[in-house]
C-alpha cells in the first residue's frame, strides 16, 4: 500500500496543522473521495492538539454532511525507544532536551502503540517494564507488535463522535487525578497523587527536583503530570511534567481565579517502586509554611524563583 506522506506543523503550530489537516479532509469529502486516510506527523507535532483541533473543525460542519472522524491515534515506537527516554534515561548531552517529553506526549493520547521490536510471545523483561509503563501512560490503548499491524485497519469502519476528546479525558493522568488510576503492577510500576491546596516555594521546590525527586529512596519516576500554583507567580496556573529526567514548568491559560482552576497542587506520578509517602514529605516541605502563608503575596513575591520566566507574568 503507499506509504503516508509526513505532514508538517506550519510554523511550528500544531493546531494550524490540525486545522489545515481539516481543511483538506472536508474539501477530499466535497469532492466524492471516501475511505480511510492515514496521516504521518512530523515528530515536533503535538498529536493531541493536531487531532482536537481537527476533531472540531470537521464536527462543526452541518450535521446533515458525510460524516468524517478520527477512528486512530497510533503512537509507533520501540521497547527500546521507551527504555532509553524514559525508563533508564543515559546521557542528555546526547539526546533532545524535549525527546523524553515528545515521546512520552505520544504514548499517553494514543488509542494503539506498536512497538517495533516487542515479541509478544517471549516478552523481554524491559518489555514487561514498558507494557506495565503504557498500562499507567494510557490505560485504554492497544498494545501491538510489527508484525500484528495489520489488525490496525478496522473493517466495517466505524466512525465516533468526540473520539479525540474521549482519549484526552482517558490518559493515565487524568484518571489517576480523578481517582481511577491503574493499580501497581507485579513489577512494582505504579501511581502516586500528591494534593495540597498551599503554593509551592519556588526556591524550596527547584532544590527538592535537583536531589530528591531523583532514582533513589522515592523510587524512580519515570512519568509526571499535573498542575501547580508557585507563590512567586500568584496569578498563573502552572503545567508541570516530567518525563525521563527532564522537568517542564510552563503556564497554562488557566488563572488563579477560575472557578475551574483547581486550589494548590495535584501532580500524579508514574513510576517504579514509587515512595508514596515519602514523596509527599518531600513535597509538603516545598509548601509554604503557616508563617509564609500568613506574610501573604508581597512577602512572596521576593522569593528566590530559579525557574524560568514564564511570558504571562509580563502581559497586560
Amino acid at each position: 500500500s503507499e506509504r503516508p506522506a509526513v505532514v508538517e506543523a506550519p510554523g511550528g503550530d500544531s493546531g494550524d496543522l490540525g486545522a489545515d489537516l481539516a481543511e483538506g479532509l472536508i474539501a477530499d469529502v466535497d469532492d466524492g473521495r471516501r475511505g480511510l486516510a492515514v496521516v504521518a506527523l512530523e515528530p515536533a507535532a503535538d498529536p493531541l492538539e493536531v487531532a482536537l483541533v481537527l476533531e472540531h473543525v470537521v464536527e462543526a460542519r452541518h450535521p446533515g454532511s458525510t460524516p468524517i472522524g478520527i477512528v486512530d491515534v497510533i503512537a509507533v515506537s520501540s521497547v527500546a525507544e521507551i527504555r532509553e527516554l524514559l525508563l533508564d534515561p543515559g546521557d542528555a548531552d546526547v539526546t533532545p532536551f524535549d525527546a523524553a517529553e515528545r515521546l512520552a506526549g505520544r504514548l499517553e493520547c494514543a488509542s494503539a502503540v506498536v512497538l517495533e521490536d516487542l515479541d509478544p510471545d517471549r516478552p523481554a523483561p524491559d518489555a514487561l517494564r514498558v507494557v506495565a509503563l503504557l498500562a499507567h501512560l494510557a490505560p485504554d490503548a492497544r498494545i501491538v507488535a510489527t508484525a500484528d499491524r495489520a489488525s490496525l485497519a478496522p473493517a466495517p469502519l466505524r466512525i465516533g463522535r468526540q473520539r479525540a476528546r474521549r482519549l484526552a479525558a482517558g490518559m493515565g493522568w487524568q484518571l489517576a487525578l480523578a481517582g481511577e488510576a491503574a493499580p501497581t503492577s507485579a513489577g512494582g510500576m505504579g501511581v502516586h497523587v500528591f494534593r495540597d491546596p498551599r503554593p509551592f516555594h519556588p526556591g524550596r521546590l527547584h532544590a527538592a527536583v535537583a536531589h530528591d525527586l531523583v532514582p533513589g529512596p522515592v523510587g524512580r519516576i519515570v512519568r509526571s503530570r499535573g498542575l501547580v500554583r508557585l507563590a512567586t507567580r500568584p496569578a498563573t496556573v502552572g503545567s508541570w511534567a516530567t518525563a525521563g529526567d527532564v522537568l517542564s514548568l510552563d503556564p497554562t491559560a488557566m488563572r488563579s481565579w477560575d472557578a475551574d482552576s483547581p486550589a494548590g497542587q495535584e501532580i500524579a506520578f508514574v513510576g517504579e517502586h514509587l515512595d508514596g509517602a515519602l514523596l509527599d514529605r518531600i513535597l509538603g516541605a516545598c509548601l509554604l509554611d503557616p508563617a509564609e502563608l500568613v506574610a501573604g503575596p508581597a512577602a512572596w513575591h521576593g522569593y528566590a524563583d530559579p525557574f524560568p520566566a514564564w511570558d504571562t507574568e509580563h502581559r497586560h
